[in-house]
This record gives C-alpha cells, structure tokens and sequence, in this order.
C-alpha cells in the first residue's frame, strides 16, 4: 500500500460515510413521515415530493456537520460511543432546527412534534449501527505486520503500533538478529535465519525493516530472498508514510529526499498546479471578498495604524516577497525586532482573535497568489531570520523551500498551531509529506479540510490530544542515547 493509496482511501472513507449518512438521514425521515399518511405500508411512495427538499437539506447538514466534527476521521477509533452518540445527536439537532423551519415556511409542509421525534429516533438508530459495524468491520481486517530488530534502537520503534493511527495495522511481533536479546515485552517470533518460515506461519502481510537492519550485510541475503520469494518487506518510513502521512524526520535519509524530488507528481506542480491556483484564488477572492471587507472594517474602527500589514517572508528557492495580511496585531508589536507569534498573545488585538481563529485575516494572501508569490496549499512561508534560525536546528528544514509557500498546508489541518522549535519540527514532518505526495487531489482534500478547521474554531484539545505524534515516539530512538530527549519526547503533546 503506497502513501497515494492510502490517501485515496481516506477520500473514500470519507465518502462512503456521508454517502450512507445522508441516504440513512433521508430515509430515516420518509419513514417517520411517511407513517403519518399511510401507516406502514408503501412510507416512501406516500410521502409528498413537498417535504423532499427540507429532508435532503437537512440530510446534507447532519452528514457536513458529522465530518465537521471529526466522526469521520481515522481518529473515530480513539472515541468512545457515548462521544460518537454525542456527535450524532448534536448534528442531528442542527439537521432538524433547519428542517423545522424550512417545514414551517410552507403550511402544506408542517408536521408534528411526535413526527419530528420518532423519525430524528429512526435517524439516530440507524447511523449508530451503521458508523458501529463499519468500526467493527475496519477492526477484523488489520495488515499483519512483523518488525525485523537488530539492536535495542530498533525495538523503540515497536512504539509506532501504539497509537490509535494504527489501527489498520496489528504488531503480530518482532523477528530478531540472531545476536540481539529483546529487551521489552514484545512478542519475538523468531530470529531472522527462519525469517520466510516465520512469515509463512504467522500469515505476515508485511516485514518491516529499519535502516539499520538494511545496512547489515549479514542480514541484507535474509531479506532479498525474503522479496524473491514475493514477500513484501518494506522500510519503517515506508509504513509511517502510510499509516501516519508525515515521514519523522529521525527516519530521514538523503536517499529519501532524492526519490521524493524525482516524483511523477513534479509534472502536476509545472503545469497543473499554478492554473488551479488562479482559478481557485479569483474565485475565493468573489465570494470571500465581502467578509475581508468587513474584518478591514472591524480593524479600522477599533484600531489605530494600517489595515494590512506587509511581512516579508521566504518564498520559493528563498526569495523574498511581501505576504499580505490583515492587521491583528497593536502597530507597536515588534517595536524591538522580530519575534515569534504563540498562542493567545498579548499582542494580538481583540478583534485580531476573532481574525485570527477563523483565518479571517489570512483572506489577502488570495492576491500573493494571484501574483505568483504563493499557491493556495504549501509550506507555510516563514519570515528569512526565522528559517536560518530554524535550519541551524532542523536537519532538512531547507528542503521545504524547493516548493511554492501556500495559504493552507498539510501540516496546518493535520497539527495544531504551535510557535516552538519542536513544533517547526513536526510540521517539517507533514510538509515533506506533502511535497513528495502532491496532487490536486491532495490539494482539495486540504482544503476542504481547511474549511472544515476553520468552521470548528481551529482544533479542538481533544483532538490535539489524539494526534499521533509518531515522532514522539520515534524520538525514543534518539533517546537510547539521551534520557533526556526521551522524556521531553513522550511529554511533548
């Protein structure tokens, strides 16, 4: 399974499920509907096209505001089923207040309280049992994964199947060097001189291997003629790629960067992307217009200084260029240099938070676009100090400059906001994801869920505390030399 795959089936994940949910919301309703005109017998045919539109309207927004509420998200395994309940009801509830009125403005279309109860009763019943036998379902076919171990740094990475990302997967064991001794309480399978046997008994979907157990010779045999014999055996990155869809930066390899820059998808950024681009910021530009005007409205009147604000920030290859924004900050807020924005600043205005949590001021990029300075979706593009601070830190924090900065990225909808070194690390992560992976698929996916981000108020703390965070633990790989590192790795959330 490629990383595209797996993108492609969360696209279908996704679907599949509003799909059902609107059809089970429809039909949920003509049911209870129908019964109030013809009993039990014939409840589609019988009720009238009338009330078809409001139930489909309310279909639509049950199914947008479950997705927008995340139960449609790998992290859905992770919740318990009075939080999906709680979900379900909720979205239910807006379906219903939309329905009511739509219901009320036409008096041939009015129903009762009872009607309303019984159908929302159908409605919740039916998407629980079906949201439960999918999760159920998803459970029993798990790829059965071995990891090949040949020192205690390896053995860390048993952490990766620790989180509830990993859920398409099971850790059926570890498959030993025959001179290292376990040290943890995962299951051993055997040692790599019987790997082909070991696979054959276990029903091993795929061996995962770490760079040091490919850079062994003595095991390098072991494991071609596991592939010959038509075995999948696979990098720990490979797999991390997969399930996660970000590449930890302590599994990095120059080999790596080198297959991610030679990708079929550098045709899509000459000659596909930058049309996308245009269309797409012209039109959010028409229909986001009037909401700029407003907050350029709203900064104007409560605050002195400039509307826009003009930062210069590292683009492309690192030129310069001025990216454009409204003003959330007082005018005096780097009166003594640069500095680096966090959570709830002081100086950040009143109405700024209210810009700044629905992305409101970020709508003036659209003209960076248009310019070619930015595409839609990218790295998000830093200001020239910051990056050689940050590439003095980060290995590979350059790379991120070989493509177009974006408004939106995948590491923006897939970690929450964050103004530390650390943080700049496990964006890195999502952004090398996304530069090897880039489609207009992936393009739309993102900003889609962009729009979903933004309509919550940004990530909830639930939802931070469910993010995989493979680095943390991948960190502990590092921390074979370092205590130190290990612990702040483990804590970091």
């Amino acid at each position: 399974m490629t990383a595209d795959t797996s993108l492609r089936q969360r696209w279908t994940h996704v679907s599949v499920h509003y799909a059902i949910d609107v059809a089970l919301f429809i039909l949920a309703f003509a049911i209870g509907i129908g019964i109030r005109f013809s009993g039990e017998s014939r409840l589609l045919r019988m009720v009238p096209l009338d009330y078809y539109p409001s139930i489909i309207w309310g279909a639509l927004v049950f199914a947008s505001a479950c997705y927008i509420f995340g139960l449609y998200t790998p992290q859905v395994f992770k919740q318990s089923l009075l939080t999906r309940a709680l979900v379900v009801l909720l979205s239910l509830g807006l379906a219903v207040l939309l329905m009511t009125g739509m219901f009320y403005l036409n008096f041939s279309t009015r129903v009762g309280r009872g009607v309303m109860l019984y159908s929302t009763m159908i409605a919740f019943l039916g998407i629980m049992a079906h949201h439960g036998f999918i999760l159920r379902k998803l459970s029993q076919f798990r790829e059965r994964i071995a990891l090949l171990v040949t020192c205690e740094q390896d053995e860390m990475e048993t952490k990766v199947f620790d989180t509830v990302w990993a859920h398409c997967v099971e850790l059926v064991g570890i498959i030993c060097s025959p001179d290292y001794t376990p040290k943890t309480g995962v299951r051993v399978l055997g040692d790599t001189r019987r790997m082909l046997a070991i696979v054959k008994e276990h029903g091993i979907d795929r061996v995962i291997c770490t760079q040091h157990g490919l850079n062994r010779p003595d095991l390098y045999s072991e494991i071609c003629r596991l592939r010959y014999a038509g075995e999948v055996v696979e990098p720990l990155v490979n797999l991390c790629e997969d399930i996660y869809q970000h590449v930890p930066l302590e599994l990095m390899t120059p080999e790596w960067l080198m297959g991610a820059s030679q990708a079929p998808h550098m045709l899509y950024i000459k000659k596909t992307k930058r049309g996308f681009d245009i269309a797409a910021s012209l039109l959010g530009l028409l229909v986001l217009g009037p909401v700029m005007l407003l907050g350029a409205l709203a900064v104007w009147l409560t605050s002195k200084g400039p509307v826009f604000y003009r930062q210069t920030r590292a683009g492309r290859f690192g030129r310069p260029f001025q990216l454009i924004k409204l003003r959330s900050m007082r005018v005096d807020a780097e009166k003594n240099g640069a500095v680096w924005a966090k959570a709830n600043d002081e100086r950040v205005t009143p109405v700024g938070k209210f810009l700044r949590k629905y992305r409101i001021d970020e709508i003036p990029q659209l003209i960076n676009v248009l310019r070619g300075e930015m595409s839609l979706v990218g790295p998000r593009p830093e200001r020239p100090e910051f990056v050689e601070e940050l590439a003095r830190e980060i290995p590979f924090y350059k790379e991120r400059l070989m493509v177009q900065p974006g408004v939106t990225g995948w590491a923006q909808v897939n970690y929450p906001y964050g103004a530390s070194i650390e943080d700049a690390r496990r964006k890195l992560e999502y952004d090398l994801y996304y530069m090897k992976h880039m489609n207009i698929f992936l393009d739309l996916f993102i900003l889609v869920d962009t729009v979903r981000i933004i309509l919550k108020g940004g990530m909830s703390e639930e939802e931070k505390e469910r993010l995989p965070h493979y680095s943390a633990a991948t960190s502990s790989a590092t921390a074979v030399e370092s205590a130190t590192t290990t612990a702040a790795s483990h804590t970091k959330t």
